[in-house]
């Protein structure tokens, strides 16, 4: 999981900002909510965000490697039958919480939000 964080590029750094989202989302998030939290992760950075196929090639990936659980179940929505989809989490066996815990991209991204939300305080 190290060498995924460490990337800088390409499906290896996809992958590390999966990781990232999923461990500030408490460990696991729907599909829809994943592509949209990731979305909203990279551009925080200041990154361009991979495309939804790309996300999901990435989720396979780390699947394939005993990252994350895929299973698929009914998201509870406003309607009677909700949506059927998958729910991501991160195998507790792979959780490396001091590595993530230091990650200078999940500091980053949590100092936005600590300055995002003392400035709306202060309003």
């Amino acid at each position: 999981m190290e060498e995924l964080l460490k990337s800088d590029s390409g499906m290896n750094k996809v992958m590390g900002d999966v990781i990232r989202v999923l461990y500030l989302c408490m460990g696991a998030l729907w599909l829809p909510e994943l592509l949209d939290e990731y979305k909203v992760f990279t551009k925080a950075l200041d990154d361009v965000p991979a495309n939804d196929e790309v996300v999901m090639e990435a989720i396979d990936e780390l699947s394939r490697l005993g990252i994350v659980n895929v299973r698929e179940g009914i998201r509870a929505t406003f309607t009677p039958e909700g949506e059927k989809t998958f729910l991501i989490s991160l195998r507790e066996e792979s959780i490396k919480v001091d590595v993530l815990r230091n990650d200078e991209r999940i500091r980053k991204y949590r100092d936005l939000w600590s300055s995002y939300l003392k400035g709306s305080n202060s309003r």
